[in-house]
């Protein structure tokens, strides 16, 4: 639509004819408020030049109707015509910038009106006391201004022509297409900003509201139509002017507004080096917090956080301090790391301390125990499958834990007992840093440090055709020796003190007691098990405590156990009994020549139960 707005009626009729041969909708407005009626319509407005000014506020196309010097022209030999005059031209102008064209015009074509021309505006002529020599050439349709002038007898009106009139409408139908591509991006960007989730208001450079969700009005207290007004009107001394004025951004800001504590960010609108606008979108603080706790809970449902720092690994022994100082080292770089040691050393606990010191802190952290799951479901875990990939799949597929820790951590536990057909696959992905899914063909980038555990000797695993040498030196670049309890023998009191304190806790239970001569029997025995064996012997003691006190006595069954088991027990293959397990395992190789894929079908178990359980009963 085109808005024809306080045209006078002569002038309406003939812009009317014009739009109408266009094939364009007319409207007839007379004031602002009842342009704002139709605002959610799109529509450019053709108007005098007197009234563009008010109309700026609206961010409407506005089309200005003015007379050119072809015009004056008219007018001008029409009065000489009439009558003989001498008298100087003044051209009555509605505006400076309508000045400033006809003076242009004039200038580049002096001859079409005669270089004795003059230029005026309605404040100018308060201080033109020469009114008897001067003829003024005042446009038609600001006739209502002549009650406003100085007493001036001699004056002429200045008509448009047709061709004045059809550059106008010729103007506001080229943009009548722009204006509904406008307004339709102006709704999609209003649907988005109501849309989010935090709170959004923007300005022009006047600090006029130019857009606003209901979230920011809710916080900010404001109601009814805002748009247009000056942001002041509602916030006096607003940040935003200050964003205006310097064109800095600011974030992170906490606030209190309305007795809520909000973070705000304001930033400046800049086009071509100008603050043309700025935006502020700002959030009440208990929204993050809730938010962040709801994360954290996904996140630590799903296994997807680390929760021990190398802070929360005890221990004031120098192996265990030199241990924790490597590991904070090794965290600073991106590089692949080896943890070794023994079952029950706490190598997880170093690989989320190793987690949270490096610079993916704030990515995933997923593990995964390569001995305890088969082969072909740990191939599906680590890489994904696709839709149909095999029977049993989940629909739409699942992606695989490279996937799901892209830009985070992937610890795999045990390693050494992965098998050689997953090594290779986990190769490829370590040298080309991409993944297909079982099933698919798409490649998928993915960006994840891996750091790796084990309580073998991958060294001998390699000479025994376990363990291939590539993926070995591809991730033994950083190695991390974490040692064993009998060789940190002096953190078992702070151990022991801190896992009762833990257990207290979780089982409601009141041991405030320690004997010290417990922590001297503790630190005469091996701990084959390491700190996982102290922590379930500590429990064990808590929870049968009396008295609130752990005594040297309440151990005896450790020490009992020690009497009878060696320190290194004898293997049963290689006593004068073997155990029967070890007897099929034997029997099932020596059926298929010692293959041991066929072997382990036989015996209806993986490849790597098998390896594990030759290695047990020494069978290899």
């Amino acid at each position: 639509m085109i808005a024809l707005y306080r045209l006078d009626k002569e002038l309406e009729k003939e812009m009317a004819v014009l739009l109408e041969k266009s094939g364009q909708n007319i409207g007839f407005f007379y004031s602002i408020k009842s342009i704002l009626d139709q605002m959610m319509n799109p529509f450019v407005v053709i108007t005098t030049e007197r009234y563009t000014e008010e109309l700026e506020s609206l961010s409407l196309p506005v089309v200005s109707l003015s007379i050119d010097m072809n015009d004056v022209k008219r007018a001008w030999e029409k009065r000489r015509g009439e009558e003989q005059s001498v008298k100087k031209l003044v051209v009555v102008c509605a505006s400076q910038k309508e000045r400033e064209w006809l003076e242009l015009e004039h200038a580049l074509n002096p001859d079409v009106v005669g270089s004795d021309c003059l230029f005026r505006c309605q404040e100018d002529l308060r201080a033109d006391h020469d009114y008897g020599n001067n003829v003024y050439m005042i446009p038609v349709w600001d006739v209502s201004f002549l009650s406003a002038m100085p007493p001036i007898s001699d004056r002429q009106l200045v008509s448009p022509s047709v061709a004045t009139l059809r550059r106008a409408v010729q103007q506001a139908t080229s943009l009548v297409t722009y204006t509904k591509d406008r307004l339709r991006e102006k709704h999609l960007m209003e649907a988005v900003v109501n849309s989010a989730h935090d709170a959004v208001i923007a300005v022009d450079r006047l600090s006029h509201i130019t857009l606003v969700n209901e979230h920011a009005k809710l916080l900010l207290g404001l109601s009814g139509d805002v748009l247009g007004k000056p942001i002041t009107d509602y916030i006096p001394h607003s940040d935003m002017l200050r964003v205006l004025k310097t064109g800095r951004q600011e974030l992170g800001e906490v606030a209190t507004v309305l007795d809520r504590s909000i973070v705000i960010n304001r930033i400046p609108v800049i086009v071509k080096d100008q603050v043309v606008g700025a935006v502020s979108n700002f959030k009440e603080i208990s929204d993050i917090q809730k938010m962040e706790m709801s994360l954290r809970k996904k996140l630590h449902d799903n296994g997807l956080e680390a929760r021990y720092r190398l802070d929360s690994i005890i221990g004031t022994s120098t192996k265990i301090i030199e241990t924790k100082e490597q590991a904070a080292l090794f965290a600073k770089t991106h590089a692949t790391v080896l943890i070794t040691g023994e079952s029950g050393t706490g190598k997880e606990l170093f690989a989320q301390g190793i987690h949270l010191e490096s610079g993916r802190a704030l990515g995933p952290f997923l593990a995964v125990n390569c001995a305890a799951l088969p082969e072909s479901l740990l191939e599906s875990e680590l890489f994904g499958y696709e839709d149909g990939a095999f029977t049993g799949a989940k629909k739409g597929g699942k992606p695989g834990l490279f996937e799901l820790a892209h830009g985070g951590t992937l610890f795999l536990d045990e390693i050494g007992e992965m098998p050689l057909r997953i090594q290779v696959l986990l190769l490829r992905v370590l040298q080309e840093r991409r993944v297909r899914r079982v099933g698919g063909e798409r490649i998928i980038p993915v960006d994840v440090r891996i750091v790796a555990a084990t309580n073998r000797d991958l060294a001998e695993e390699i000479e025994k055709e376990h363990f291939r040498a590539d993926l070995y030196y591809r991730i033994n670049m950083l190695k991390l020796d974490v040692p064993p309890l009998r060789e940190r023998l002096s953190d078992i009191p702070v151990l022991v003190a801190s896992m009762v304190q833990e257990i207290n806790e979780q089982h409601e239970q009141k041991v405030e007691e320690i004997d010290e001569g417990l922590y001297a029997m503790f630190q005469s025995y091996h701990w084959p098990g390491n700190v996982r064996e102290l922590r379930n012997v500590v429990e064990r003691m808590v929870l049968l405590a009396k008295g609130g006190k752990l005594d040297k006595e309440d151990a005896s069954f450790l020490f009992a156990k020690k009497k009878t088991t060696p320190t290194h027990s004898v293997p049963a293959a290689m006593e004068g009994q073997k155990d029967p397990e070890a007897k099929r395992i034997e029997a099932a190789l020596q059926q298929v020549k010692h293959n041991k894929t066929l072997a382990a079908k036989i015996l209806g178990i993986d490849r790597t139960t098998l390896w594990r359980k030759m290695k047990q009963y020494h069978l290899e």
